[in-house]
C-alpha cells in the first residue's frame, strides 16, 4: 500500500510539473526561463511550463501563446511567471492579444486582471509599485489583489492604476485615455512588427493614418538625374579699389575733427591786452599794490630769461663738438631740424592744438 501510495505521488508530481503553459511564438534577442533554478535560452517553438519565470533581455521581445489561444507580446526588460491560466508580471510591460471567448487572467504583486476577447496593455513598475491597465477592445475586471470582489470595469479607450498613495490600493475609475498616451505606450512595443500595424488610433480617437506621400522637399530615387556637381563661388562683398574709411583717413582729416570736436574749448581770445583795473575813490594803497605785483613779475620773467642762458663752458664744448663733425654730419644735422613731419596744413592745426596734453611736433 505504501509503495502503491509512493508511486501515485511521483506520478502525479511529475505530470504537474511537465505541464506545458505556453510556446514561444516569436523571439527577437534573446529571452531565458527559470525552473528550479535552472536557466535555459529560449529559442522559437520553446515550451514553458508552469510555474517557470520569464525574462527577456533589454532591447529584446518575447511573444507567447497559452493553451487558450492568448498571445502575450513581453517587452524588454520585463520579468513573468506563468502558472495554469495565469500570466504574473513581477516588472516591465505585457501587450494581451486575445481572439477567444474563453476567460483568461493576469495578475502584478497588487492588482488582479479578468478578460476575454479583446486587447488589453497592463504594466508593473517594482519600484513605485504602481499597476496600469490601459484597454484598446473589449471590457476588463481590475481590482485589487487583496480584495478581487471589489473590481472597476475599464472598457475599450480607458484605462485605470492601481497604487498604495491612491486610495489605498483600490483602483482608480476608469478614465478616458488620450491619444498621446497611448502613442507614448505603443512605442514601448515599437520592436514587435505586428503591434505597428493597429488601427486604434482611427477607431478610438479618429486620427487618420499619416499617407505614404512622401516629403515635398525629397526627390524619389527614380526621378532623380544623375548629374555632375557643381561648385558655386559666393562673395559677401563687391571687389572695389576704395579701402576703408580708417585707411583713406590721413592725419589731416584726423586733426580736422579734433578741431571741430573741441573748437570751442580752444578758441581764442580777441585780443590778448590786459583787463583795465578800475577803482573808485582816493588812491590807497590798492594802486601801490598793483605797481608792485606788476614790477615783482617783470624781475620774475627776466630772471628766467637769464636762466636759459647755458654756461660758457658748455657752449665751448659744443663748439669744439661742431668742428670734429665732418661736412656730412654737419649738413645732416642742420637740414634734420627742418625735415617736417606733415604739412604746413597740419602744422597749422597742430598749432590750434598745442593745449593737448599729447606731444605734437612739427619736426622729427
Amino acid at each position: 500500500m505504501k509503495v502503491h501510495l509512493a508511486f501515485m505521488l511521483i506520478f502525479f508530481s511529475s505530470v504537474t510539473q511537465a505541464k506545458i503553459v505556453a510556446r514561444v511564438l516569436d523571439i527577437k534577442g534573446n529571452a531565458f526561463s527559470f525552473i528550479e533554478k535552472q536557466a535555459s535560452e529560449l529559442k522559437y517553438g520553446s515550451k514553458l511550463v508552469d510555474l517557470s519565470e520569464v525574462m527577456v533581455e533589454d532591447g529584446s521581445t518575447l511573444s507567447l501563446v497559452n493553451q487558450k489561444g492568448h498571445i502575450f507580446h513581453i517587452s524588454g526588460g520585463s520579468l513573468v511567471k506563468l502558472f495554469d491560466g495565469i500570466v504574473e508580471l513581477k516588472n516591465g510591460h505585457v501587450w494581451i492579444q486575445s481572439n477567444s471567448s474563453q476567460k483568461g487572467l493576469f495578475n502584478t504583486p497588487n492588482s488582479v486582471g479578468e478578460y476575454a476577447e479583446g486587447e488589453l496593455i497592463y504594466s508593473f513598475d517594482n519600484i513605485s509599485g504602481k499597476t496600469q491597465l490601459l484597454v484598446l477592445t473589449g471590457d476588463v475586471k481590475f481590482s485589487n489583489a487583496i480584495e478581487p470582489t471589489l473590481y472597476t470595469k475599464v472598457s475599450s479607450g480607458f484605462f485605470s492604476l492601481i497604487d498604495s498613495k491612491y486610495e489605498h490600493g483600490l483602483p482608480r475609475g476608469a478614465t478616458k485615455v488620450g491619444l498621446k498616451s497611448y502613442k507614448h505606450m505603443k512605442n514601448i512595443f515599437a520592436r514587435f512588427d505586428k503591434l505597428q500595424g493597429t488601427k486604434f488610433e482611427e477607431t478610438l480617437w479618429g486620427e487618420k493614418p499619416a499617407s505614404s506621400r512622401s516629403i515635398a522637399s525629397v526627390i524619389p530615387e527614380a526621378t532623380q538625374k544623375r548629374s555632375r556637381g557643381k561648385l558655386i563661388q559666393i562673395t559677401t562683398y563687391q571687389k572695389s579699389s576704395r579701402l576703408p574709411a580708417s585707411v583713406n583717413e590721413g592725419p589731416l582729416s584726423y586733426y580736422k575733427k579734433l578741431v571741430k570736436k573741441d573748437a570751442w574749448k580752444y578758441k581764442p581770445l580777441k585780443n590778448n591786452k590786459t583787463a583795465p583795473v578800475r577803482y573808485f575813490g582816493t588812491k590807497s594803497s590798492l594802486h601801490k599794490e598793483v605797481k608792485t605785483i606788476k614790477k615783482t613779475a617783470k624781475t620774475n620773467l627776466d630772471s628766467k630769461k637769464e636762466a636759459v642762458r647755458a654756461p660758457a663752458s658748455i657752449q665751448k664744448v659744443n663748439l669744439i663738438n661742431d668742428l670734429k663733425k665732418s661736412s656730412f654730419e654737419s649738413s645732416l644735422d642742420s637740414e634734420s631740424g627742418k625735415i617736417q613731419r606733415h604739412s604746413n596744413e597740419v602744422n597749422h592745426l597742430i598749432d590750434e592744438l598745442k593745449s593737448y596734453k599729447q606731444n605734437f611736433k612739427k619736426d622729427y
